[in-house]
């Protein structure tokens, strides 16, 4: 019994199957046996403390079942089971449901007790559980499998539940703080999927010079830079920046632009990765622009393509699949980085990526001072008690720990980005980080001093950035060739890929939309898409609603989906077509 549901273990999580392997039966045995109630029932006892429920461990199953299944549980649902008992929850779970299970038992002498007696090897067959002794196993197996508008229900053995409470709120909480981000991240990819891809094409097309920024490498070590957001601590700091200026390198976002002209400020290189409304939000000063040199995200507004700048270097990210064609094709001269959440983020790879030891902070407040979120000073405006309104966006606040030690308001996005601060700066043995602003959150890993107080400290140089941005560009001149030819290639191979997803679609338009099985003509096509990884890039949302709607008896529903999915494909067809 027990080797038949070890190996069934090893195939989900070979990590927790060697654990129980080597936990000896003998010691378990000391803690962990099973008696007989008065329905002749099993109950596993731990130290003389019930683990499964009384008086009826299988009624107490389909009892706790229903309570805490409300509504239908599709295939695409989770419930996570709080406890294995003698899986007697587990049972009846698995047959009531047709969704995935993940079963989180953190005593490991209770798993390797209940695998030595029970044949649990029914219940991996179909392949819908997962089992795990460990909070974080848990939460990033669902971070991975959890998709936009899944649901997620738990189960929980009663007992247990009353001798393990913190364990079981603590799974809870980051359960729906991991489900929370990931719809966070997947609404994000909602929104801006298309133009990621869009914007990566014509980026890639366009008629400069293309160079990775990744040629920069170390060619700044042991410098200091100084990278600028646009919270309102930039315009605190302005006159001390102008004062020190030759002491650092600056890496400006470009919301920060018409405030940095303003005070006479023109930076080394501007950061910029925002999708769209750059031309918006960026000075209007075209004579200023041509000073000065851009790190574009390849997925970043192509709006930045059309104007006349000093240079523009390419930051080519992971989470583009454009970006690693091309890196396949030219693998010594593009690497793809990190991805920078933040335009703020991504001008901190660069400047790490480049060698820069002091990296000196300002408008990274990520808080409001005064109402203002922004260096430029525009007020928000308070929508309710838990949202303002930015420039005619609504976005949800929250409240985080500041640098003074109080609470103070901020976007909830921001918060996020808190987090993903400190999850860079963890990693980070090597850099001094330090953060201007006296007021903004508090960030694990940056000390917070005065610039007098920093460059007091720091032995910075002079240095000549247009030298070594010119003798870098002069070393590396064959690489703009080549990724100009590598990419024209990508873009005729993904146009000859696309064609008879095209002729296809054209044909669902003229005869099959109408047809009763409209949608089991569609069947057929859909599954197209995955030959253009592309193309799947730009609709990977579109794809997952796709496999829900499989199962929907929404005629309508089912029909507008699938002539707007069909637009967008003859749409990114003609736009490829443009390009080429």
């Amino acid at each position: 019994m027990f080797e038949k549901n070890l190996k069934s273990l090893e195939k989900i999580n070979k990590s927790l199957a060697n654990k129980i392997s080597r936990t000896p039966l003998k010691e378990v045995l000391g803690h962990i046996s099973a008696v007989k109630n008065e329905k002749n029932e099993y109950i596993l006892t731990k130290d003389k403390n019930y683990i499964d429920d009384t008086p009826s461990p299988e009624f107490t199953a389909k009892e706790v079942y229903s309570q805490n299944i409300k509504t239908a549980i599709s295939r695409h649902d989770f419930i996570v089971i709080f406890g294995l008992g003698l899986g007697n929850l587990l049972d009846y779970t698995h047959q009531q449901s047709m969704c995935s299970l993940i079963l989180y038992e953190p005593d490991l002498n209770i798993l390797r007790f209940t695998f030595e007696y029970v044949d649990l090897t029914k219940y991996f067959a179909d392949g819908r559980l997962y089992v795990t002794d460990n909070i974080h196993e848990c939460t990033n197996y669902i971070y991975e499998k959890y998709l936009l508008d899944d649901k997620i229900e738990f189960v929980y053995l009663k007992n247990y539940l009353l001798q393990h409470t913190s364990e079981f709120n603590l799974l809870t909480e980051r359960v729906f703080e991991v489900c929370k981000n990931k719809i966070i991240d997947m609404n994000t990819t909602k929104k801006h999927s298309k133009n990621w891809v869009k914007n990566s094409l014509i980026n890639a097309s366009a008629n400069y010079s293309h160079y990775p920024v990744n040629i920069f490498i170390n060619k700044f070590k042991d410098k200091t830079a100084l990278i600028l957001g646009a919270g309102p601590s930039l315009k605190d700091n302005l006159e001390k920046i102008k004062q020190y200026r030759d002491k650092f390198v600056i890496f400006a976002v470009h919301r920060t632009l018409d405030t940095l002209k303003n005070s006479g400020i023109t930076p080394e290189f501007c950061v910029i990765i925002d999708t769209n409304w750059v031309q918006k939000n960026i000075t209007k000063d075209l004579k200023y622009l041509e000073q000065i040199n851009f790190i574009a995200d390849l997925k970043a507004d192509s709006y930045i393509s059309s104007l006349k700048l000093k240079n523009i270097f390419t930051y080519y990210p992971q989470n583009s699949i454009l970006a690693e064609k091309l890196e396949t094709k030219l693998p010594e001269e593009i690497k793809c980085l990190e991805t920078g959440g933040t335009s703020t983020i991504c001008a901190y790879n660069c400047a790490k990526l480049m060698g820069f030891k002091n990296l000196i902070f300002a408008g990274t407040d990520l808080a409001f001072k005064e109402g203002t979120a922004y260096c430029d000073g525009k007020i928000t405006t308070a929508n309710n008690s838990h949202s303002v309104k930015i420039q005619n966006v609504i976005r949800q606040t929250t409240k985080v720990k500041s640098v003074t030690g109080e609470y103070i308001e901020t976007r909830e996005d921001y918060a996020g980005f808190i987090k993903q601060f400190e999850i860079l700066f963890a990693k980070d043995k090597t850099s001094n980080i330090y953060n201007l602003s006296e007021f903004g959150a508090f960030i694990n890993g940056m000390k917070y001093k005065s610039l007098d107080e920093i460059c007091e400290k720091i032995n910075s140089v002079e240095v000549s950035v247009n030298d070594i941005i010119n003798d870098t560009i002069s070393e590396n001149e064959e690489i703009a060739e080549k990724i100009k030819n590598a990419t024209k290639t990508i873009l005729q191979e993904e146009y000859a890929k696309i064609k008879p997803i095209t002729n296809s679609v054209n044909e669902w338009f003229e005869m099959y939309s109408q047809h009763p099985s409209f949608f089991d003509y569609a069947a057929k096509i859909v599954p197209m898409i995955t030959s253009t990884m592309i193309l799947q890039d730009a609709v990977q949302i579109e794809l997952i609603k796709f496999s829900k709607l499989v199962l929907s008896t929404n005629e309508q529903e089912r029909k507008e989906f699938l002539e707007d999915l069909f637009k967008t494909i003859l749409l990114y067809a003609k736009n490829l077509d443009n390009l080429i």
